[in-house]
């Protein structure tokens, strides 16, 4: 049969074969060829969550042990303030809870460490107590000595000593010196005996009392006999005990002789101007 021919048509034979394009020839093989199947999208990049430290079998034992033995000594007096005592020993629970799980080795190194650190200082402020706190206790009891010769065998040495027209400083003196002991031995007793968390932070403290409660009674004899307490509107006192006791108050806790100070300096000073002006 012959093909029908149409005016203004190119026949079939004048159009040329079509040229595969590129996409098409990826869709379609040629013979013989394998199909590729679609081309694969790129997956984004996911950040590599980090690795846990690796920890072998002995690792593990090993801080097992040490956990085991710091319950011991805490349990056997190691740390003597209870509430210090309770705190290790949950740090070490929470431990031993930690090196349960696959990964807790890290977090139960943290919480021994913790307890481990409580444990020293506990033993650090129990030798301090008995090193530098014994070197304390040892220099407040040559001041004692000291204080007591000066009040009772030295007496006579005084006169040597005190410029004339001041005799009676020698016993305030002495008085508020004996105020510094004594706050000595009361805070070794409250710091070591009582709370066990002495420093040695504070030995320059201690050093100081004696010196410092001297001073403090010499100046309040210099202020009772100057007349403090005639302008106060209360006559001086006859009796020497007073002074003397005034002055070992003073000694012994320093915060009444600075509020004693800062009465004189009230009575001295004009009351502040109220208002704007």
């Amino acid at each position: 049969m012959r093909a029908l021919r149409i005016p203004g048509l190119l026949e079939p034979e004048a159009v040329g074969p079509i040229a595969p394009s590129f996409e098409t020839s990826m869709e379609t093989p040629e013979e013989g060829e394998a199909s590729m199947g679609p081309a694969p999208t790129p997956s984004p990049e996911r950040p590599s969550a980090p690795r846990p430290r690796s920890v072998d079998e002995a690792q593990t034992r090993q801080l097992h042990g040490r956990i085991d033995e710091l319950y011991r000594r805490i349990a056997g007096g190691a740390i003597p303030d209870p509430g210090s005592a309770e705190q290790a020993l949950s740090w070490l629970k929470q431990a031993r809870e930690a090196l349960l799980k696959p990964d807790g080795y890290d977090e139960a190194e943290y919480y021994y460490s913790l307890a481990l650190t409580r444990y020293a200082i506990a033993r650090r402020l129990w030798r301090w107590s008995y090193t530098y706190g014994l070197f304390v206790f040892l220099w407040g009891l040559a001041w004692l000595g000291a204080y007591l010769w000066a009040l009772t065998a030295g007496r006579g040495y005084s006169a040597r000593v005190v410029p004339p027209g001041y005799e009676g400083i020698w016993e305030p003196i002495m008085w508020g010196g004996l105020g510094g002991v004594c706050g000595i031995f009361y805070s070794l007793y409250w710091h070591v005996a009582i709370r066990r968390d002495f420093d040695r932070q504070y030995v320059m403290w201690y050093l100081v009392q004696p010196i410092l409660g001297s001073m403090i009674g010499m100046i309040i004899y210099m202020i009772i006999t100057v007349g403090f307490f005639t302008i106060q509107g209360t006559p001086a006192p006859a009796n020497p005990l007073f002074m003397y006791l005034i002055a070992f108050i003073a000694g012994f806790r320093q915060r009444f002789f600075l509020e004693l100070i800062d009465r004189i300096v009230q009575t001295f000073t004009p009351n502040p101007r109220s208002g704007n002006s």
